[in-house]
C-alpha cells in the first residue's frame, strides 16, 4: 500500500541541538530536509526489519563487513 506523499504544515517543538545534529549527519540543507530523511529511515528500518523477525532464528546472518 503506497502512500501519497501530501505536505502539510505542522507546528512541533523539537530539540534544537538535535535538529542540527540530525541535519548534519543527514547532509541535509534544510531542517524540513533532515526531519524528512530521518522519517524515511525509521521507515525503511521497520521493512527491513520486519522479515527478520518473522524468521525468528531459521536463517543464520553473518558480518560481511567491518
Amino acid at each position: 500500500m503506497k502512500h501519497r506523499a501530501t505536505g502539510r504544515h505542522k507546528h512541533l517543538q523539537l530539540d534544537q541541538a538535535k535538529l542540527t545534529r540530525a541535519k548534519t549527519v543527514l547532509g541535509a540543507k534544510t531542517e524540513t530536509e533532515a526531519i524528512e530523511r530521518a522519517l524515511a529511515l525509521v521507515v525503511e528500518e521497520r521493512t527491513l526489519d520486519q522479515p527478520l523477525k518473522q524468521a525468528k532464528g531459521r536463517m543464520q546472518l553473518r558480518t560481511v563487513y567491518r
